[in-house]
């Protein structure tokens, strides 16, 4: 009775492929924040742009709007010829202003809180995605330069806060050593 044919075999642990993907994705993004983070804010304006679009679109077919409204062509030309500047901004204000920003200010002001912290580095990670998108779009009116510094700002904001969430470790209470084992 013990031969090899009359044991059973060892029980596998079967493992779902959709679960061991999700996993292998879930590792892969947290290990390369840096890489992925700058493009978040810009991916959701394009498809904010793009959902707006279609969604004017339909109104439009249905004869709700008139059809040479401006603000679908605005949404249009934004959604697909904006996204690339703003995701160049986004990466090159990232690592050229935000990170190092981070740095001087933890250097200088090693008392200040990380919300407060975060929220200047941030700042100025907007700042300089805004300025660099007034730089290359050159508005001309006033109300586009707002929307620009809108946009650069929600972009710096946002990524800072994401990639300050991700990468920071919340501060953990110091417990007291355990005496006797």
């Amino acid at each position: 009775m013990n031969n090899r044919r009359n044991r059973r075999s060892p029980r596998r642990a079967r493992i779902s492929p959709v679960s061991a993907l999700r996993g292998a994705i879930g590792r892969h993004l947290r290990k390369h924040l840096v890489i992925y983070v700058p493009a978040a804010a810009p991916l959701i304006f394009v498809l904010l742009a793009h959902g707006i679009t279609v969604a004017t679109l339909v109104l439009i077919r249905s004869g709700v709007l008139p059809q040479g409204l401006g603000l679908h062509k605005t949404l249009v030309t934004w959604g697909v010829y904006g996204f690339l500047p703003l995701l160049l901004c986004s990466y090159g204000c990232f690592f050229a202003v935000a990170r190092p920003v981070t740095g001087l200010l933890t250097r200088r002001y090693p008392e200040w809180p990380p919300a407060g912290l975060t929220v200047v580095s941030g700042a100025a990670y907007g700042a300089a995605v805004a300025l660099v998108l007034l730089l290359l779009l050159a508005p001309g009116s006033t109300l586009r330069v707002f929307f620009l510094l809108l946009i650069g700002m929600a972009t710096g904001l946002g990524n800072w806060w994401l990639y300050r969430a991700l990468t920071v470790a919340p501060p953990q209470t110091a417990q007291p050593p355990r005496a006797g084992l």
